[in-house]
């Protein structure tokens, strides 16, 4: 089992859409994949992905339903663990939930083999822990100068408060790899000078209007337009995440990954 988790310092930054896509892509490929939606105030990866949850992690964290009745396939070989909108508990959840949360998920280690966070933006707690928790982080930037300013707060915050050193750049609606190269030699630059951290040039998604158009339909861009220029950069990022599978092998497992994120919420 590995676990990435795809963050960013700003709301708005197409996040939740790239590791949707992401996991129909791995899914694809024959990997068994769990994507957790962590923004557990402002969910919505199950809109990107057109299903209605049956139930969501507020109602398991309160004991209303179990796992399994909470678990639903998004799509082949993609099992999602939705979260909630709206609810403001959500957005600091406590040491007792991280437990009951930890303790539930024990028993999938074996189910999966790559586990995808979608954790919420910006600089809040429990974005912090689930990012710590992770073995991959994905720091979603794009050319923006306020999303590359939030970029690399969220790694100062990680680096300094939580002594994370290594970093992945993955950069969205780039007009090229050009345009996305650019961003992550100027976030580098930055960071070699101020940070003590490494960042490593992930990949890119390209400015494409069949990404919006599938979020109107409720369907993943690979879905709906399958032959667009964004499902090719997926296509990509899904091939270096197999990479990564191959060259670092996972460790740990499901067990050690929640104690983990719980640790981290408890200090």
């Amino acid at each position: 089992m590995q676990v990435f988790s795809v963050t960013s310092g700003k709301g708005g930054v197409g996040k939740t859409n790239i590791i949707c896509n992401l996991a129909v892509e791995l899914g694809r490929r024959g990997q068994r994949v769990l994507l957790i939606d962590c923004d557990l105030g402002l969910a919505n990866v199950d809109i990107v992905m057109g299903f209605k949850p049956k139930a969501n992690l507020y109602q398991l964290l309160q004991g209303e339903a179990t796992l399994e009745e909470v678990l639903i396939e998004g799509a082949p070989n993609v099992t999602v663990l939705p979260a909630t909108s709206g609810i403001r508990e959500m957005t600091r959840i406590t040491d007792e939930q991280f437990l009951s949360l930890m303790t539930s998920l024990n028993s999938l280690e074996r189910d999966f083999d790559v586990v995808l966070l979608d954790t919420g933006a910006g600089i809040g707690d429990n974005v912090l822990y689930f990012n710590t928790a992770a073995q991959e982080i994905l720091v979603v930037s794009t050319p923006e100068p306020t999303s590359i300013t939030d970029a690399y707060a969220i790694m100062k915050v990680l680096s300094q408060s939580y002594q994370v050193k290594r970093f992945n750049l993955l950069v969205n609606r780039a007009r090229s790899r050009k345009d996305a190269v650019k961003v992550y030699r100027y976030l580098t630059t930055v960071a070699d000078q101020y940070l003590d951290v490494a960042i490593d040039f992930f990949g890119h998604v390209v400015a494409d209007d069949a990404v919006s158009k599938a979020v109107m339909e409720r369907k993943t861009f690979l879905d709906a337009f399958g032959d667009s220029p964004a499902a090719g950069c997926i296509r990509d990022l899904a091939e270096e995440v197999m990479r990564r599978r191959e060259a670092r092998p996972p460790s740990g497992n499901m067990q050690l990954f929640w104690r983990r994120m719980f640790q981290q919420g408890a200090d």
